[in-house]
């Protein structure tokens, strides 16, 4: 994680602040439908920055925090919904190979008995 103001921990006032808005968290992920104990710890550090970013950054008080804040978190679900599509999925030798009428990637798999040189 990048080293920056934002990043910091909170100070005494603004873990206040973090508790006292802390309902937004799970009112922003029943509104996205997503289960809290999922996606909690993928919103949580996003939330936290959106307060140091509250308290550094007077012009974001044009919007209500509960704005700034579902934007954070709105990131933060994006980000991990891109990061799980470029891992690598694991599959079973016994799926089906789509397009293939049947075969599966076990069929594909080379064996002693039918390798050519």
């Amino acid at each position: 994680m990048r080293r920056d103001r934002f990043n910091a921990p909170l100070t005494e006032e603004e873990q206040e602040f973090a508790e006292e808005n802390h309902f937004l968290i799970a009112k922003y992920l029943r509104k996205r439908r997503l289960p809290i104990d999922e996606w909690y710890d993928v919103v949580i550090f996003r939330y936290c920055r959106s307060v140091k970013r509250w308290f550094a950054l007077p012009e974001l008080h044009k919007h209500s925090f509960e704005i700034i804040a579902f934007y954070a978190m709105r990131s933060a679900i994006g980000h991990e919904y891109e990061k799980r599509r470029r891992r690598i999925q694991t599959i079973s030798l016994d799926a089906e190979v789509p397009n293939t009428n049947h075969l599966t990637y076990k069929d594909l798999v080379a064996s002693e008995d039918n390798i050519t040189l």
